[in-house]
């Protein structure tokens, strides 16, 4: 299994854990350790995905500040 899908598997799996323990009726010191290591794992999610890039880009040619890399320039058309 690729990277990004694992991380995301593991992180739906600890909310899906805080909301059912939530409900459960779980000691509040625990709930409150779960909600503080929550953003962390947010974090690392977002890290993951960030930096797990698959997609073929080519540079842009001289003279062009920016562009897209999956249309060509003449499809976008003018406004």
């Amino acid at each position: 299994m690729k990277k990004p899908a694992l991380v995301t598997a593991i992180v739906t799996a600890y909310l899906v854990l805080y909301y059912i323990l939530f409900h459960a009726g779980v000691s509040e010191n625990i709930l409150i350790l779960l909600f503080i290591v929550s953003p962390f794992l947010m974090i690392w999610l977002v890290v993951t995905i960030l930096k797990y890039d698959q997609s073929p880009t080519t540079d842009l040619p001289e003279n062009e500040e920016w562009g897209y890399s999956d249309r060509d320039k003449d499809s976008l058309g003018t406004f």
